[in-house]
């Protein structure tokens, strides 16, 4: 029997299923994702434990949530690996998406590391390596169908007379990154270049699913520069390359030096631009140990016609935490070095 799904957004995403499988979620503070953004990024910046949890609500002003995000992560360094400078960053993440009111589920599970080596003085590069487990699933419970309309509207309670046969369906996913720092005392940059899905997995909703994740090419540049001793200008450039989706983001931050002995030490204000998509303001607070950042996205692109109330944000925290008698200072935006 022919289905018939009735709610205009349900029936998008099962016609287009290969389009939706298709992308990576992509986040506006990527910096407060490492994992998403490069392995090699693992323990970076970091002088022994980090926490990190990103929170994403997307299109919330509709009457059901389209996308939501929520990710957390752990990572740890170990410091002097054989005498040497070098050191060895693990960690491990978990996230969960839903889109349509919690239609589409997705869950992750990954384990990664990264290796540091120290070329000189000023110089570094790294590799990193993640394992993802992921599980897809498509609730049947939020599909609403013809023969459940009545009078008053749709009743899922209603038999729909058209059983769906949908199973769990899961991947195990490989990422592989590297990345190069030059830092110094007043200035410095960093680049990086990453592959995610180099192991094309399959993956689909239905039993006769048969889409193989595209490979996602990720690259990084960033450059910063220190002002009046205390206060330090961040400027940054993404490119996400998947199949025929390209993303592209600039933007810049400015960390303001609170002197004093307050709470929090620095204010943190910026801006960035994914080309063709939307702009996006960033407001943010740190202090040598935590950091907490707000942004929210104001749409450019033809989406925003779709309706006036589309809206989208994006919430971090981070915490930076050690046994060790002495940390070193939080840094926002390069808390994740590129």
């Amino acid at each position: 029997m022919k289905k018939t799904i009735i709610l205009s957004t349900i029936f998008i995403l099962l016609l287009k299923t290969t389009n939706s499988f298709s992308q990576d979620p992509f986040y506006s503070q990527y910096f407060m994702s490492p994992m998403t953004l490069n392995p090699a990024l693992i323990g970076k910046g970091i002088s022994d434990m980090r926490f990190l949890a990103l929170k994403k609500t997307q299109w919330w002003g509709q009457s059901s949530a389209a996308f939501s995000n929520t990710s957390i992560s752990f990572e740890k360094k170990i410091n002097s690996i054989k005498n040497t400078e070098d050191d060895l960053g693990i960690a491990i993440a978990m996230s969960n998406e839903a889109s349509n009111g919690g239609l589409l589920k997705k869950t992750y599970g990954s384990l990664g590391a990264a290796y540091n080596k120290k070329i000189n003085k000023f110089s570094s590069i790294g590799v990193g390596l993640i394992f993802t487990y992921a599980n897809t699933l498509l609730d049947p419970s939020k599909f609403e169908f013809q023969s459940q309309f009545g009078s008053f509207g749709f009743n899922r309670m209603m038999p729909s007379n058209d059983p769906v046969q949908i199973i769990n369906r899961s991947y195990l996913d490989v990422n592989g990154g590297i990345r190069y720092s030059y830092v110094k005392n007043k200035w410095g940059f960093n680049l990086g270049a990453a592959i995610y899905h180099a192991s094309k997995p399959k993956e689909g909703a239905f039993n006769n699913s048969n889409y193989y994740i595209k490979p996602r090419t990720s690259l990084q540049a960033s450059l910063f520069k220190k002002i009046k001793e205390a206060d330090e200008f961040d400027l940054s450039f993404n490119a996400d390359i998947q199949g025929n989706s390209n993303v592209y983001s600039l933007g810049a931050l400015y960390k303001l030096q609170i002197p004093g002995n307050h709470i929090f030490e620095k204010i943190c204000t910026g801006v960035w631009a994914r080309f063709n998509d939307a702009i996006y303001p960033y407001f943010g607070l740190e202090s040598k140990q935590w950091s907490l950042g707000f942004t929210y996205d104001i749409i450019t692109s033809d989406l925003k016609t779709y309706s006036n109330s589309v809206q989208s944000m994006e919430i971090s925290f981070g915490w930076q935490f050690s046994s060790k008698k002495k940390n070193k200072p939080l840094s926002h935006v390069r808390m994740v070095e590129l």
